[in-house]
């Protein structure tokens, strides 16, 4: 059998791609991964392993794997779940290839900062080795959700922007909204949340996922419409720099006192994370009980952002309904209510109060606050 010389160079360029990927080698025939650069992740704290996520598929792993993590000074995770979300309990560890994140990450999910636990300085490098092929493949599938970034296959420009007023309980109509970021264009959602927020009047925007290097970089990329770059201007855009970590008295005291500042403006107000799905779910279910919104309507809300981007229904698709209900939603009100509160029939409005209290707000500065967003 003949070769010609352009199939032979073919053959060698595959065979040193399988080899070498973004400047990590894999030494053996297996797909290990051997002493790969990291870099610390600051927003939420975690560890990114300078892969991509494509390429860390194409050597072989899937989402569902067990993997074994070694980092050079000698931390060694034995067991650590790869998924393509944060589908572990808080305070546990796992590999995630996140929609978006430039490389895989091994992080703790709501926890400590699994860069500082393990001791990582940036010259350090990992080495990931496949422990048991799809041990948690069921999980991954029960609780894996995508959504495309195309606008033609969304009923309307609110659905696709996941935008919205919130609702519930006392709270004035039309007062707060939530939406995917107008200014971060990741999902191809910024230019129409920035359309319906100016067709709403918003007059003032909460943005939980940006710092002013990151807003100040991204008002230069996306072209933002006159109506919202007149808001940054006017620095009616606040940057609390929220992060996951929603029990911390850290994220409290931010939290409180941009809410604060949020009622000692005009609004209509407009609250967002990257896609209007976390960090905002969490704030805006917080204002709703501060309302005195029922558990089922705080559900509602929160859960519609699932039916708007991954079809997720009570009816249509129960079992990953309440996945999310059981595995996000609820671990999510227990920072701010009690483990041990009957979330269906409690009084939900004290625990909200008293997160605030715990942020550093006084008992006048929460009855401001609840003044202000409710009939």
């Amino acid at each position: 059998m003949s070769i010609s010389l352009s199939g032979l160079l073919k053959t060698v360029c595959l065979i040193a791609l399988a080899f070498t990927v973004c400047g990590c080698r894999n030494e053996s025939s297996s797909m290990d991964l051997k002493n790969c650069p990291i870099e610390h992740e600051r927003e939420f704290g975690g560890i990114y392993i300078k892969i991509t996520i494509a390429d860390f598929l194409d050597l072989g792993y899937h989402f569902g794997d067990c993997v074994r993590l070694e980092f050079s000074n000698g931390y060694v995770i034995e067991e650590l779940p790869f998924y393509s979300g944060y589908y572990v309990p808080e305070k546990e560890e796992l590999l995630v290839g996140y929609p978006g994140y430039p490389y895989i990450k091994a992080a703790i999910n709501n926890g400590d900062d699994l860069w500082l636990t393990a001791g990582l300085k940036e010259s350090d490098t990992v080495s990931i080795t496949l422990v048991d092929a799809g041990r948690y493949g069921a999980i991954q599938e029960a609780r894996d959700m995508q959504s495309d970034d195309i606008r033609e296959n969304y009923e309307s420009d609110e659905i696709f922007a996941n935008f919205r007023p919130i609702r519930g309980g006392s709270l004035k109509e039309n007062l707060i909204y939530r939406a995917s970021s107008p200014v971060d264009d990741t999902y191809n959602r910024a230019s129409y949340a920035d359309r319906l927020s100016e067709k709403n009047g918003i007059r003032l925007i909460v943005n939980l996922s940006d710092s002013e290097e990151t807003l100040a970089d991204r008002m230069d990329s996306v072209s933002p419409s006159e109506y919202l770059q007149n808001l940054y201007d006017q620095k009616l855009i606040l940057l609390p720099g929220i992060n996951t970590q929603y029990g911390s008295t850290e994220l409290k005291t931010r939290l409180a006192s941009v809410l604060l500042e949020m009622c000692s403006h005009e609004g209509p107000y407009l609250i967002h994370c990257a896609l209007g799905k976390d960090r905002t779910g969490f704030v805006c279910a917080l204002l709703e009980m501060l309302a005195g919104a029922s558990y089922q309507e705080i559900l509602d809300d929160y859960m519609l952002t699932y039916h708007n981007f991954y079809h997720v229904t009570s009816d249509g698709t129960p079992a990953k309904y309440q996945t999310v209900v059981s595995e996000t939603f609820i671990p999510l009100i227990h920072y701010i209510v009690d483990a041990d509160v009957d979330l269906t029939s409690a009084d939900l409005v004290p625990y909200a109060e008293a997160y605030l209290r715990a942020g550093g707000l006084s008992d006048a500065q929460v009855q401001f606050i609840k003044n202000t967003i409710t009939k």
